[in-house]
């Protein structure tokens, strides 16, 4: 069925090379050029996708441009069938889309197939929450000198041509969650998948097609970033940009665009505060589950834990021991693996040496700290300082410090001189304490006994300072995708 399913996708040689979709069709680009796509778990190349020319950029592009319109048109509970129905499709397709994510990124089963399955259920909220979607009417009476004889309509519209791009770490879900909500409030959508992860995201435009979305309201193009990136968030028909990415890529792109929307989120160095009256079994599994998860590769994982002297002392043995105990390393096709490669071998070679550069600066190893290939240990970082680079900048992959302060006003000072702002954690038996901290520190979320994680997704999710601009979530990615448009009904004296 699958097979079957995805036909018209590749040239189904071994391997495949994927063909990108103009909006009507899977076609050849024209630059004769593709992307390798080697696969973390074993090195070899499981498939290839194209290189697309500006030339196919502005093709696609205008064709959006003009099926936009047209979709603007049909009724918001039209819009929804198709995708409803892709949303079945991803859950019929389960087990060949997970097995696809798994041999592509190096995610394990389980986190796999929670991404696949959490993508259908996130489209089916987001079809639901769009129905409920509105404006409001407004009267002039409301204010001094006005009277009832003025009154304004507040209508929510499409923005126009959006740009989806996605990251490699869920290029099912952080796609879905771009794609669905610009189709679903009348825009059409550019989509530029992340080079690690083109196969599963030429796949889920597949189902978006077979589902019945009309020509041209889904583009999917592919290539490097570095190559096309700037031509396609620049170009003079874009109404938005919607990134998943890093910081760096982040701010490139926001002082390249100018006046248009921008929804992004960024990276995230998100600290732990362990208070003293904690229950530190219960935060040491957190921590293990926060720091570790798909071998750290998370913008929501955990990357440093603050705490006084006692607690850290207390704190590091145990997670020490869960780690060892919680995280089983190997082949990530094996169900019984929770902890598998990084996505490439200069991602390897680069958390290496920030976990060297770390040691050479004082820092301890207590556990891991080396790699075999792609395979990074789990690895827990002691004696760190604040103004370590392993505290500074983001590392994306499987590392955490610990850091011993003098007071909890001295780790709050810490986190608050980070450039990131996405998600912090706070762990305490004290849940009022809990929130009076929480108000402290900025970040777009703070989590009160519990790791950071996006979701449930109909919870808002963002990032300030670097870590983002803009609000996600259900409802949220729905309004964002929208603009206002007043209309004032003026009635004669």
């Amino acid at each position: 069925m699958p097979k079957e399913f995805f036909k018209e996708l590749s040239d189904h040689k071994t391997p495949p090379t994927y063909k990108y979709f103009d909006g009507e069709a899977w076609k050849v680009s024209l630059s004769g050029k593709t992307s390798d796509i080697i696969s973390p778990i074993d090195g070899k190349v499981l498939g290839k996708v194209q290189q697309v020319t500006f030339v196919e950029i502005d093709r696609a592009i205008e064709r959006a441009k003009k099926a936009q319109e047209e979709w603007a048109r049909v009724p918001m509970i039209k819009r929804t069938k198709p995708l409803h129905l892709a949303a079945d499709w991803i859950r019929e397709h389960e087990k060949f889309l997970t097995r696809l994510l798994i041999q592509e990124i190096g995610k394990t089963y389980e986190e796999a197939k929670d991404e696949i399955l959490r993508s259908a259920d996130m489209i089916d909220h987001f079809c639901h929450e769009a129905l409920h979607l509105a404006g409001e009417e407004l009267s002039g009476d409301a204010f001094p000198g006005y009277d009832q004889t003025k009154m304004a309509i507040v209508e929510r519209v499409p923005l126009g041509v959006v740009v989806a791009i996605s990251p490699f770490n869920y290029p099912v879900n952080l796609s879905v969650s771009k794609i669905v909500p610009a189709l679903l409030t009348g825009n059409t959508c550019v989509f530029k998948p992340p080079t690690y992860g083109s196969i599963s995201a030429v796949h889920l435009t597949e189902i978006f097609r077979i589902a019945g979305v009309p020509d041209g309201v889904l583009v999917t193009i592919t290539g490097e970033g570095s190559t096309i990136g700037d031509y396609l968030v620049t170009h003079k028909e874009i109404a938005m940009v919607t990134y998943t990415g890093s910081s760096e890529v982040g701010r490139s792109i926001a002082t390249k665009i100018g006046m248009i929307p921008l929804l992004f989120e960024c990276g995230g160095n998100n600290p732990a505060l362990v208070l003293p009256d904690t229950d530190l079994d219960a935060t040491s599994t957190e921590i293990v589950k926060g720091a570790f998860s798909y071998s750290g590769q998370r913008c929501t994982a955990i990357k440093y834990v603050l705490g006084l002297k006692p607690t850290i002392q207390e704190l590091v043995p145990l997670v020490i021991k869960k780690t060892k105990t919680m995280m089983r390393i190997g082949n990530p096709k094996d169900e019984r693996n929770n902890f598998g490669p990084v996505i490439t071998e200069n991602a390897a070679h680069e958390i290496e040496k920030r976990i060297l550069e770390a040691k050479a600066h004082g820092a301890k190893i207590v556990l891991g700290g080396k790699r075999d290939g792609l395979f990074v240990e789990p690895t827990i970082l002691t004696d760190v300082k604040p103004t370590m680079e392993i505290v500074q900048r983001e590392t994306f992959g499987p590392v955490v410090s610990f850091l011993e302060v003098k007071s909890i006003d001295e780790a709050l000072s810490i986190i608050n001189a980070s450039e990131y702002g996405l998600q912090a954690s706070i762990f305490t038996k004290d849940e009022g304490t809990g929130i009076r901290l929480a108000q402290k520190i900025g970040v777009g979320t703070v989590q009160v006994n519990s790791k950071p994680q996006r979701g449930p997704d109909h919870f808002p999710f963002l990032g300030v300072k670097g870590s983002g601009i803009g609000v996600q979530g259900i409802r949220y990615s729905l309004e964002a995708m929208t603009r206002f448009r007043s209309i004032v009904l003026n009635s004669p004296k």
